[in-house]
């Protein structure tokens, strides 16, 4: 994925996307930050996508991982989880606010069905 322009609202993200707003976004219902470097999104279908942009020291680039809140049974217990993934493409960019921004539109701009 490409560089783009940061997100605003929220600490770490600046300028294209509102992210208490949330405009322009026709699939993302809510959003907040974790920090400088991590952001969930709620989407419109009820998923909660944790998303973290991770220093790639190698490449020199920020580079987004994606985390999937789930429900694991075990025990008769129910645990909400955070795993890991592949449904979204990875995003870079040069600093975390855009790469955080450029993997919210990813995820906006995804259908899981």
């Amino acid at each position: 994925m490409s560089e783009s322009p940061s997100a605003s609202g929220s600490p770490g993200l600046s300028s294209a996307i509102d992210l208490e707003e949330l405009s322009g976004l026709d699939r993302i219902a809510s959003a907040y930050a974790i920090g400088d470097h991590s952001v969930v999104v709620e989407t419109t279908d009820g998923r909660e996508i944790r998303i973290t942009a991770w220093y790639d020291r190698a490449r020199n680039r920020y580079v987004s991982e994606y985390e999937r809140r789930s429900v694991v049974k075990s025990g008769g217990h129910d645990f909400r989880v955070w795993a890991q993934t592949p449904a979204y493409k990875p995003c870079t960019a040069d600093d975390a606010a855009s790469c955080l921004e450029a993997a919210v539109l990813e995820v906006d701009r995804v259908n899981i069905y």
